[in-house]
């Protein structure tokens, strides 16, 4: 009685274990190139990129695709991570409103970038304030510009 308590108890943990590091464990990266590495094999891990401008977390949180994706990676369509800005460190006080926002970028396999280059692979409430303030800041450039938009365009006709 006592050997199948123990063997229950093992296996309880080995399947703790089993979870843990199949839904909650992150890899720390603390550099680049390990999350480069991370992310063009789709591997769980996380990275703070610390740029001049601003600071951003990136976790890769695994493969996107059917039921089959969480047991055989090949069945993966695509590499979900999540990004978050933390710190607007430079640059325009309305980018401190998008301060602490979340988007969820899906890509390719293989794929190194930082996941915020290409907006049109991200969704989320980032992504959005990101093209508001972009919308934003070309409009008063136009606004600003006309008259020289204006001579291009009769040189160009």
């Amino acid at each position: 009685m006592k050997k199948a308590g123990v063997i229950i108890i093992a296996i309880v943990i080995i399947l703790a274990a089993a979870v843990f590091f199949s839904f909650f464990y992150y890899k720390k990266c603390s550099d680049l190139g390990c999350f480069n590495s991370a992310l063009s094999n789709c591997i769980k891990a996380s990275y703070i990129n610390e740029a001049q401008d601003a600071s951003w977390l990136y976790k890769i949180e695994g493969g996107k695709g059917g039921i089959f994706c969480f047991l055989v990676k090949s069945q993966c369509e695509q590499c979900k991570i999540n990004v978050k800005l933390l710190q607007v460190k430079q640059g325009a006080t309305d980018l401190s409103a998008i301060q602490g926002l979340e988007m969820n970028c899906y890509l390719p396999f293989s794929y190194v970038d930082l996941p915020q280059a290409d907006l049109s692979r991200c969704h989320g409430l980032l992504k959005e304030e990101m093209q508001d303030l972009i919308i934003k800041k070309m409009h008063s450039y136009i606004i600003e510009h006309v008259g020289e938009i204006s001579e291009e365009l009769n040189k160009a006709v």
